[in-house]
């Protein structure tokens, strides 16, 4: 009888003790996956995200997918350097700056490029890029916004000292505009339509003045395309999946988006037409593959120039250095 009981009694012992080794493993595999978690702010194109999110592409990918919305992209920055988002859709550029990072991201997609949604407004009356001298024109101080100011200057032939330059955030620079305290600003969709609508305004200079200079692109951090490269990609396929969406049944895909947006349909088509958003094959042209360097590696490199030149970072990233062209490969 007490041998009986000695070998039940190690028997138990050992398979507590397996359970307690084992139950590390269990838990692991028990615990719900993080989903993955993209930054945005209030820009036309980048609600193909929350189209492929209503439309349920992400779960018909089997990804899951978590949409933080931000006022700007110095939010966005901010949250990505605490950690709590894995990436973000912003300009080339702003990815392009070193010293903003710890963790640089790295670019998989290009969204859009702009091509009349990013302007600058003044009051009506101005009409000439030069009679900007002495006025005060509110501006973004982010890589974007200075070098949306720097190329209205260049072109029409104005030094930084001739006007007077104010630092504001999206939604203030627009309050701003509406109480009469700044002569202009630079902005963007859905902000440059609210304007155009609203107030006796014109836009002196966009972004068609300068086409190809202005390119949005979805950057993600590396350890997250490292560890969870084909969740990525499912991502991916579920963006193309509603900018297919958006080309076949244009109406009816606005007509969803544009709600968040605070817009008509009509009026959201409308900001749209301020942007080209590459389908795939556009972007494996841009992005390039493992054996040629896409379009994006020249603007990637005149956009460092003008970084580094200008002193807004140290030392601004490289396309070679930044773009991840093999997570189109699988598409």
């Amino acid at each position: 009888m007490d041998g009986r009981l000695r070998e039940v009694k190690s028997a138990l012992f050992l398979a507590g003790f397996v359970a307690f080794l084992l139950s590390p493993i269990v838990s692991c595999l028990s615990r719900p996956k993080e989903p993955l978690r993209i930054g945005v702010n209030a820009w036309p194109p980048f609600e193909l995200l929350d189209l492929a999110r209503g439309r349920g592409y992400f779960a018909s990918e089997n990804v899951d997918v978590d949409l933080v919305d931000f006022s700007s992209y110095t939010g966005i920055l901010r949250s990505y350097h605490q950690g709590n988002i894995d990436g973000f859709l912003a300009t080339l550029n702003e990815v392009q700056i070193a010293d903003n990072f710890q963790d640089q991201p790295a670019v998989i997609l290009v969204v859009d490029y702009s091509f009349g949604g990013d302007a600058l407004v003044v009051r009506d009356g101005i009409t000439h890029l030069k009679e900007l001298r002495g006025k005060r024109i509110a501006f973004e101080e982010s890589a974007l916004g200075s070098y949306e100011l720097e190329r209205i200057l260049e072109i029409g032939g104005l030094k930084p000292e001739e006007i007077i330059a104010i630092s504001r955030l999206p939604e203030e620079a627009e309050q701003d505009f509406h109480k009469g305290r700044v002569h202009g600003l630079i902005t963007y969709e859905p902000g440059l339509g609210r304007l155009l609508r609203t107030e006796r305004a014109r836009i002196l200079f966009s972004s068609r003045d300068i086409p190809g200079e202005i390119v949005d692109v979805m950057a993600m951090r590396r350890s997250v395309l490292n560890q969870r490269a084909d969740e990525v990609r499912r991502a991916i396929r579920a963006w193309f999946r509603a900018v297919e969406e958006l080309k076949d049944h244009p109406h009816a895909a606005a007509a969803e988006m544009a709600g968040r947006q605070r817009m008509t349909v009509e009026e959201f088509l409308q900001a749209l037409r301020g942007a080209r958003i590459p389908d795939l094959a556009e972007n494996r042209v841009l992005l390039g593959s493992a054996s040629s360097q896409g379009r994006l590696h020249d603007t990637a490199t005149r956009l460092a120039e003008f970084l580094v030149r200008h002193k807004l970072t140290g030392k601004a990233a490289s396309g070679a250095e930044l773009i991840r062209a093999d997570f189109l490969d699988a598409m």
